[in-house]
């Protein structure tokens, strides 16, 4: 593994991760936490176990199991013989395999899941060299995108269990910022907002790869065209499928009442000044 894309949930991050696995040398597949959930299960993978067929299987039985990891459509012969073929020597090799199976063995392989905010140390442990990708979004959009998704069915599988308090948006968004940021901190890492990249995408782009340390590929804005995010998660990801819409920002002030956003300006005031979001 090479980097993660890191971000508070509703912030660009599914844009961001589909513009960068449109790149020829870069993969990041739809997100799965499953190299976090299977880590103290199979941390002290070695050479052996991938040579044991026995422990190799029930491994793969674990993999194949894991929440979200159908829309990979793995193909489970395959899938094994590519890792006979990689002969990983340890957990992280493996689950690095697994990503490079998915992305047709690209060279640099990245992950984005909102989910590992409240596992950033297990990140760590398992990949202690990885680079960090942070993508902030304005929080009062985030808060409208909350609010969006509750207006869906609530019963679409895999939707996200979100607030529509705005004072709990408001600290979430806060804190998730505060708790991301101070990890990254210590760590090779960029920050990025979202509004940014919708406004001058190319830009940041090119700042992100040469982050990456690869050259900026026009094809990552054809991303829409070249799209794999999973059906099950489209519902309220549909704004993917689509070229980028630079007026999706500032949506807050005609779709929040004045009274919550005072509110979350007052929680979360010193994030709001630190990322210039006036």
């Amino acid at each position: 593994m090479d980097f993660f894309i890191l971000g508070n949930p509703r912030s660009g991050t599914t844009l961001l991760r589909l513009m960068l696995n449109n790149h020829s040398l870069i993969g990041v597949p739809p997100e799965s936490g499953f190299l976090q959930w299977w880590y103290k299960k199979y941390f002290n993978w070695s050479e052996n176990d991938t040579n044991n067929d026995t422990k190799f299987n029930l491994f793969l039985d674990d993999i194949l199991s894991s929440k979200k990891i159908e829309d990979w459509k793995l193909n489970r012969p395959n899938l094994k013989d590519f890792i006979l073929s990689e002969k990983p020597k340890n957990y992280p090799e493996i689950i690095t395999t697994i990503y490079k199976f998915y992305t047709n063995n690209k060279s640099i392989i990245g992950d984005k899941n909102n989910y590992y905010i409240n596992h950033l140390e297990e990140l760590n442990l398992i990949f202690p060299n990885v680079k960090y990708i942070h993508l902030v979004r304005d929080g009062r959009d985030v808060a409208c995108s909350y609010k969006n998704i509750n207006k869906l069915n609530p019963n679409l599988k895999y939707i996200p269990k979100v607030s529509s308090d705005i004072v709990a948006i408001a600290n979430e968004w806060n804190n998730n910022i505060i708790t991301i940021e101070n990890f990254i901190q210590n760590h090779n890492s960029i920050t990025i907002r979202y509004e940014d990249l919708i406004s001058k995408p190319v830009e940041i782009l090119k700042k992100i790869c040469n982050f990456l340390d690869v050259e900026y590929e026009e094809e990552m804005l054809n991303y829409h065209q070249n799209n794999d995010e999973p059906l099950s998660t489209l519902h309220w990801k549909g704004k993917t499928k689509e070229t980028i819409d630079e007026k999706n920002k500032k949506k807050y002030l005609s779709l929040l009442y004045s009274e919550e956003i005072s509110k979350f300006n007052e929680i979360a005031y010193n994030t709001l000044k630190k990322f210039k979001y006036d």
